[in-house]
């Protein structure tokens, strides 16, 4: 007979977990519109007041979609801005009361729209499929059958001095700039820092933004992934990330001294600024959540964002992307158009100076910068140092190489690689006499003084054979062989040149003939005299020819 075993039931743990069906609490988003300003918070606001043209219930219908359509998270906030502004815009340019067949012939006229046509059509049709009166079924089939705007010729293979990639000498330019205002205090530590990264790795804006300080490690103190000073940037670009805010893999790269150095400076200023805005002092580990470039109107901002539209406490959010410089701002800087700070920026007023980079020795103009440019720069200048493509698809962050192609595609380089490798076989033919024939001594070009005289030996007897033409030193110790290969050699028409020739001969002859006791044959260092021998028969045949035409001139 078995017992069963009794036990006391707590209801307690039968509520367990009884909201796990509850209706979900929508987060607030990262757009919102404020009357007719479609605003992405903490970046900026686009104007669509003319969605008014639209009926009142297809307005609204708007407004709401594109709002949802956000939360999917399909394109990154900065191309739904873009889409939104193509939209608002081209409502605008026609006064359209409905976005039929008649507003995608004017909308697709503008190359601007064109080029946005996938995410609009993205979104028409996300809004079509919940609203069918939104767009008609004929304008939304022109709209997808429509092709997309045709892609325009590469930067990185444009010759165009004020798109293709930096010479030498305009990076070099650029670089000297940015140190010299560093060093005479026209721009801070946060604009050279910011520029000098942007010019060392060729990063997006969007990459030097995201950065924070914590992104900065001493990889030997710390068991790093490259075992020293390292810089970990956010990724960019990458089609599996969830969400547009440093949620991509990682970019490693070593950290040169200076940099650290400077970015040791621009920590403890930074550290300054953050505690005089927040009123509080930092931890380490709360130092590390904020970003390397700030700017204190963005700081209030965000503060303000979290506060109001997120609901949340700030304090305990310091990670998150509102405290963030706009990427469309740090490219600005980067790119020199506009007033930089000076100073940390703390306010927007304060330690403006007006700079410029310098005049590129192909236009004459100030350099036209911008961060892609660098970065086509930076690829070729690491593709003509011999990095593999494997290697530099990692260093750029690349998940494919074929993209890199145009790095490689280099003729100029090619041709200087070419040029030196043959260089050696190469020069004797450039520097052959090219020079003019002598009829008589009185035609030379230094014909008044006598140490121009160049003779040769033979048979114990000294032999003129030409004239030298240059009028500053010349390392030459043997004369004239050497001359002959010499663009200022100037040869006398009837010299014995023939003789010089004769013995270039024999002496090859024994250079090419068997060992033997008392032989010239030069055992560890063979001599080839074939580059002489075919300048000094080069110059018999022009003698030669010289010879015929005085002989027809004087009958």
């Amino acid at each position: 007979m078995t017992k069963s075993s009794s036990f006391i039931l707590d209801v307690a743990d039968l509520t367990t977990d009884l909201n796990q069906t509850a209706r979900p609490t929508s987060q607030p988003g990262d757009f919102r519109w404020d009357g007719d300003l479609f605003v992405h918070v903490g970046v900026g606001t686009s104007d669509c007041s003319s969605l008014n043209f639209l009926g009142r219930a297809t307005a609204q219908s708007f407004r709401d979609h594109i709002l949802k359509f956000s939360r999917t998270r399909k394109y990154s906030p900065i191309v739904l801005t873009t889409c939104v502004s193509r939209i608002a815009f081209s409502l605008a340019s026609g006064q359209f009361q409905t976005f039929d067949e008649s507003w995608v012939l004017k909308a697709l006229d503008n190359k601007k729209f064109l080029r946005e046509k996938g995410v609009v059509k993205s979104f028409f049709m996300y809004w079509h499929d919940r609203y069918p009166d939104a767009i008609s079924e004929s304008a939304l089939q022109f709209l997808a059958k429509t092709l997309p705007s045709p892609k325009g010729a590469r930067n990185a293979l444009s010759d165009d001095p004020e798109k293709s990639w930096l010479t030498e000498n305009e990076f070099d330019a650029l670089l000297h700039r940015v140190w010299e205002n560093y060093d005479a205090g026209k721009s801070g530590t946060q604009l050279t820092l910011l520029r000098l990264l942007s010019m060392q790795y060729a990063r997006r804006p969007v990459q030097l933004a995201q950065l924070k300080i914590g992104d900065f490690r001493d990889g030997a103190a710390n068991d790093g992934a490259l075992g020293g000073r390292e810089i970990f940037f956010p990724g960019a670009k990458d089609r599996r990330a969830e969400n547009s805010f440093r949620d991509s893999k990682s970019e490693v790269h070593p950290v040169a001294d200076h940099l650290w150095n400077l970015f040791q400076i621009q920590k403890h200023e930074l550290k300054q600024l953050y505690e005089d805005t927040f009123q509080f002092s930092l931890t380490e580990d709360e130092l590390d959540q904020l970003p390397v470039f700030a700017d204190q109107t963005q700081l209030l901002t965000a503060i303000t964002e979290l506060t109001n539209h997120y609901k949340v406490d700030w304090r305990v959010h310091l990670g998150s992307r509102l405290f963030h410089t706009v990427p469309t701002k740090v490219g600005k800087y980067v790119a020199w158009t506009v007033t930089g700070p000076a100073e940390i920026w703390r306010d927007g007023r304060r330690g403006l100076a007006r700079l410029e980079p310098p005049l590129s020795h192909r236009t004459g103009k100030p350099l036209q910068v911008t961060a892609t440019r660098l970065r086509h720069t930076r690829a070729r200048q690491l593709a003509r140092l011999g990095m593999a493509k494997h290697v530099l698809s990692f260093w750029l962050g690349h998940t494919y190489e074929q993209s890199l192609d145009a790095y490689y595609n280099d003729p100029a380089e090619e041709a200087r690689r070419i040029d030196e490798a043959m260089g050696g076989a190469l020069v004797p033919l450039a520097m052959s006499f090219t020079g003019k024939l002598l009829d008589d001594d009185s035609h030379a070009s230094r014909a008044y003084d006598p140490e121009s005289s160049l003779e040769f030996a033979h048979e114990e007897n000294l032999s003129k054979v030409g004239t030298c033409g240059k009028h500053s030193f010349c390392a030459t110790t043997t004369v004239p062989v050497p001359c002959y290969r010499c663009k200022h050699f100037e040869p006398l028409v009837y010299a014995p040149h023939v003789e010089v020739l004769n013995a270039l001969l024999r002496r090859q002859d024994e250079e090419n003939a068997m060992i033997k006791i008392g032989g010239s044959r030069q055992l560890l260092c063979p001599i080839d005299l074939a580059p002489d021998i075919r300048a000094v028969q080069a110059c018999i045949d022009r003698c030669n020819v010289r010879k015929k035409e005085l002989q027809v001139k004087n009958g």
